[in-house]
């Protein structure tokens, strides 16, 4: 299950998978589904949630060895549960928190919930963040991009794709000059047991994953811009 015991705390390891919040679990497991690999040679089982709740305590960026692609990881605090979400560093899931990070409050909890639908027989993704019931806006946008760099459009074997490296550079700074700083400050003077106690209703011991079920479309502000 991915589970990591250590101390008093209880780490769960989660992903996003179909526009959902993925938890690896056995086969068997109640509301379970069975995911099988691009070329058919793994197979797996998932329990799916809508969001993720809980307080930021760590956001870094583990780097692949095997060629899997880097990933950015976000480690949320719920009472005594922590849980540890991951999605590819370069995606739209990640620019939908890179560009949250200038309106993120450290102190307040946070909620993550991914979004996925085809488009012209295409999948859009994005990843929006909400402190209770407000919706945490982008503090760089189309309209007000500040210094974040432009994607480039550029040619890699006769094919036009957008370039994001520029951009990902500056996401990457910003994260680590500025925001894992007031994460940091906030965790070393918040105590643990200041931290959200468990809700009554949480799901096979996943916090407060299973929020809401809604497919309502959230608004899409069309990246790449």
């Amino acid at each position: 299950m991915g589970l990591n015991q250590g101390g008093s705390s209880n780490r769960t390891y989660l992903s996003i998978s179909g526009g959902k919040i993925a938890k690896r679990v056995p086969e068997g497991t109640a509301g379970a589904i069975k995911c099988n690999s691009k070329d058919g040679t793994k197979v797996w089982y998932e329990q799916r949630f809508a969001s993720l709740s809980g307080y930021i305590v760590d956001v870094f960026k583990r780097v692949s060895e095997q060629g899997y692609g880097d990933q950015l990881c976000v480690v949320l605090k719920d009472g005594s549960e922590e849980y540890q979400i991951q999605m590819p560093w370069s995606s739209r899931y990640s620019s939908g928190f890179f560009l949250s990070m200038p309106n993120i409050d450290a102190g307040k909890e946070i909620t993550l919930t991914p979004w996925s639908k085809e488009v012209d027989g295409k999948t859009r993704t994005m990843l929006y963040l909400r402190h209770g019931q407000e919706d945490i806006k982008w503090g760089w946008t189309k309209d007000n991009p500040g210094n974040m760099p432009e994607m480039k459009q550029i040619k890699v074997k006769g094919q036009v794709v957008w370039d994001d490296s520029e951009r990902q550079e500056f996401f990457e700074k910003h994260l680590n000059d500025i925001f894992i700083p007031q994460i940091k400050a906030v965790s070393s003077v918040k105590k643990l047991d200041s931290y959200a106690a468990p809700k009554q209703g949480h799901v096979d011991g996943v916090g407060s994953v299973l929020l809401t079920t809604t497919d309502e479309d959230p608004d899409d502000d069309g990246l790449p811009f």
